[in-house]
């Protein structure tokens, strides 16, 4: 919303300087966007006195004027304005002088007459379109420039507000509460009563109570709308931006900034039987506005209609039939409450509505007969008219009106806000905002005023007392409590620093998610998971606390590949969250490290030939990161189904046989769902089980030679060859052995369901050269327990 000061200061009589004034309203809880000065920058324009004013001989529109402009001559100039009489000031554009569009007033003869200037109209000075000359204020010097003439300099306030706080969309709402801060009450408005003259009116049916639950108008009859609207309420409108070429216009825009209501104005002479009423729309009905635009409706939308056709939509969407134009002479003017679900249908059809979003912020339900009251007086006073009674239809609604009344204690606001305010103070502020309340010994009862519905609960009270008060009145004194600080676990940052280091070495790029998902992608990837729904989310796709990391990853995948991406690595860290009834709230939360990568395994270029990633270059990542933080002898990959992995490309990992996370490729039944390809890999590992790991140690390299071995055995098909790597691996825990899994190849001259491993044996020992028949020995115990354990064969 935007208005001028001076406009503010009219409503409130208060002597501080205008950086003071900000402040305060922003101190009210009211953000001032921006602050415009507007000074007009002109040259030769002054403050000129009419002596003389005479109606010229050849023209009945003409006059001919003398003009002082406080030198010995009086100047002669011819003006056609209608205001133009004797002893008013005016702006007297002199000759020489420059105005706005680069017009530069000369001496010209109009009609035979000498005229040695211009007397100045708004528009002459680069505002609204005027056909009047200005008229200044008594006390102006004669010869003043008008660039010093305060009455045409002025601020332009730009303010927004929070969802809360509707009663600063008005002048009036905005008063009230710099009133407040400054210790005063705002005078209570009189209500303006305008008595009928006549007695018709305008039936009012509601059909669609669930929607719409009051409507009142009143007819006023004999108007006339081309009237020019007066300079005054010009002038403010145009500052704020709201000002048309339409009489009854204007004065509803006035009444919607100083009031915050909005009201409606329609041809009561279009209105089919003199009766409105309130209903659903149809599918494919239609409404025709006056620019000859056509809205197809459904049956979402509210509207305001007659027996045969539509009036009218929320937030004066009027139908060419009754939109008020130059041969319109009587109106029905008119103001509703609707409920918020009933707009949001309507703003899908219309965009950048004001009246829209002062019914989507809340509007004051009693103040809804003072506007009609108020802009019937203008309506009267500038276009003539005779007014009706005012006809309302209402259905409870009193549900916008929350008067619940709601106790306030003394000693509570004094410990949530950490400091003492007197009795008196709070009782005086409450006061000054219009609260109803009663003081009993240590606590109020308080009733919140219309305007405020979004009091509800004790802490509101107080946020609106405290705002009052003032912020930097309050002293910086911390609360004291007792608080269980949980100690930071240094273990945890060390694996988060070692593991991130090495990703960010591979090539991957870290990403941050919200702790929050979407319950259907939970859904898709782990379907028999029970989730952990949020009460009140933010969003519907943000409703759902994360029981991994995938979701997340998996979503700045598919971000990227519609982004053209061809080479994608990404790992993230952070808490999920499970379901444990032994824990505080019944809610576990764990630390988890989480990686994917997708599309190729490098960008192209013109060495290397371009392939797509697979699952080992994932699994040697992630390697890796657990060699780097744990003896990589302690860890197992053993083949398992993973709920969202591929059934044959999937695989659980394990460190000490505790379950420590999974890995593998998406499910191909999840790819189109989830909007990535084929060559898409995860890991997901827990540190839980990495807490109570001692750092590994830096040893000596052993100065004696290695000796290596090279075995070919032949096993069954479905037993893994991690299996017999751990076998062989148990068997040499005393002595330090490498080894290493080289080869697999299977073939039709194997028996049925055999395949061959060739796996490697490299020994070193740290005091001596080992020797061909110690190795020799070893390995041939090796391999009779792997005969007997697995019934291998070895190959020759």
């Amino acid at each position: 919303m935007k208005f001028s000061e001076k406009w503010l200061r009219e409503w409130i009589d208060l002597k501080v300087e205008s950086h003071v004034l900000y402040d305060q309203i922003s101190s009210a809880g009211i953000e001032v966007e921006s602050i415009e000065k507007f000074k007009p920058v002109l040259n030769g324009v002054v403050v000129g006195k009419i002596i003389k004013c005479i109606t010229h001989s050849q023209s009945d529109k003409l006059k001919i004027i003398k003009v002082d402009i406080g030198i010995k001559k009086l100047l002669n100039i011819v003006c056609g304005a209608s205001n133009c009489r004797n002893g008013i000031k005016v702006a007297v554009a002199t000759i020489g002088s420059l105005l706005k569009k680069n017009i530069k007033i000369d001496i010209k003869f109009i009609k035979g007459e000498l005229s040695e200037g211009m007397l100045c109209s708004y528009f002459d000075l680069g505002m609204f379109y005027s056909n009047k000359v200005i008229e200044l204020t008594h006390e102006i010097p004669l010869g003043t420039s008008i660039n010093n003439c305060s009455l045409l300099q002025d601020n332009i306030i730009k303010v927004s507000i929070t969802s809360n706080r509707p009663d600063g969309l008005s002048i009036l709402g905005i008063s009230r509460n710099i009133a407040a801060i400054n210790n005063f009450r705002q005078v209570t408005l009189k209500q303006k009563i305008i008595p009928a003259v006549i007695q018709r009116k305008i039936k009012i049916n509601i059909q669609s109570e669930k929607k719409c639950i009051r409507y009142s108008g009143r007819i006023i009859e004999n108007i006339n709308v081309n009237v020019d609207t007066p300079d005054w309420m010009k002038k403010k409108l145009f500052f704020s931006d709201m000002l048309s070429e339409n009489i009854i216009t204007n004065i509803i825009n006035y009444v919607l900034i100083e009031f915050g209501q909005p009201l409606n104005a329609l041809d009561s002479d279009y209105i089919l039987e003199k009766n409105i009423i309130v209903r659903m729309a149809k599918d494919y009905e239609n409404i025709v506005l006056q620019d000859n635009t056509q809205i197809t409706l459904n049956k979402n939308i509210l509207v305001f209609s007659d027996r045969k056709k539509i009036l009218s939509l929320p937030g004066n969407i009027n139908s060419h039939h009754v939109d008020i134009n130059k041969n319109t002479k009587n109106i029905f003017l008119n103001a509703y409450l609707i409920k918020k679900g009933s707009m949001f249908d309507i703003f899908k059809l219309v965009n950048n509505n004001k009246i829209l979003e002062y019914y989507n912020y809340g509007i004051d339900p009693l103040k809804q007969f003072d506007a009609i009251e108020y802009a019937t007086d203008l309506i009267i006073k500038i276009c003539g008219g005779i007014p009706g009674p005012i006809n309302t239809k209402d259905i409870n609604s009193f549900i916008f009106y929350n008067n619940k009344t709601i106790r306030l204690n003394h000693k509570v606001l004094n410990k949530k806000i950490g400091f003492f305010i007197h009795e008196n103070i709070i009782s005086k502020i409450l006061y000054n905002l219009d609260y109803q309340l009663t003081f009993t010994k240590t606590f109020w009862d308080v009733v919140p005023p219309s305007w405020r519905f979004d009091i509800l609960i004790e802490e509101d009270v107080i946020s609106d007392i405290i705002r009052i008060y003032g912020y930097n009145n309050i002293s910086l004194t911390p609360l004291q409590e007792n608080l269980n600080i949980i100690k930071k676990n240094k273990s945890v940052d060390f694996l988060l620093s070692r593991s991130t280091t090495i990703l960010v070495n591979k090539g991957y790029y870290e990403a941050i998610n919200y702790g929050f998902i979407d319950p259907k992608i939970c859904n898709i990837i782990f379907p028999n998971e029970e989730k952990i729904l949020l009460s009140n989310p933010i969003s519907q796709d943000m409703s759902c606390m994360r029981s991994s990391l995938w979701p997340g990853l998996l979503k700045n995948i598919s971000y990227n590949k519609n982004r053209q991406q061809q080479s994608i690595r990404f790992f993230e860290s952070g808490f999920c969250f499970s379901i444990d009834k032994e824990e505080t709230l019944g809610i576990r939360q764990d630390m988890f490290l989480s990686g994917v990568i997708s599309g190729n395994f490098i960008e192209e270029n013109w060495h290397d030939k371009t392939r797509k990633v697979d699952f080992y270059d994932l699994k040697g990542d992630l390697e890796s990161v657990l060699e780097s933080i744990c003896d990589i002898n302690n860890i197992e990959f053993q083949r398992k189904l993973v709920s969202g992995l591929h059934p044959e490309q999937s695989a659980a990992i394990y460190l000490k046989n505790n379950y420590i996370g999974s890995i593998g490729a998406i499910d191909p039944r999840l790819e189109k769902k989830l909007n990535v390809n084929s060559a898409t890999f995860l890991f997901e590992i827990s540190f839980k089980n990495f807490l109570n790991i001692k750092p590994l140690k830096i040893k000596e390299i052993s100065k004696f030679p290695t000796i290596r071995r090279d075995i070919a055995i032949l096993i069954a098909e479905d037993i893994p060859a991690y299996a017999i790597i751990k076998k062989c691996k148990k068997f040499f825990t005393n002595k330090k052995v490498e080894i290493n899994l080289f080869d697999v190849y299977s073939c039709k001259e194997f028996a049925s369901q055999k395949k061959s491993l060739g796996i490697s044996f490299i020994f070193q020992d740290e005091k001596k050269t080992l020797q061909d028949n110690e190795i020799d020995l070893m390995m041939n115990d090796c391999i009779k327990t792997l005969k007997e354990k697995f019934q291998v064969i070895l190959r020759k």
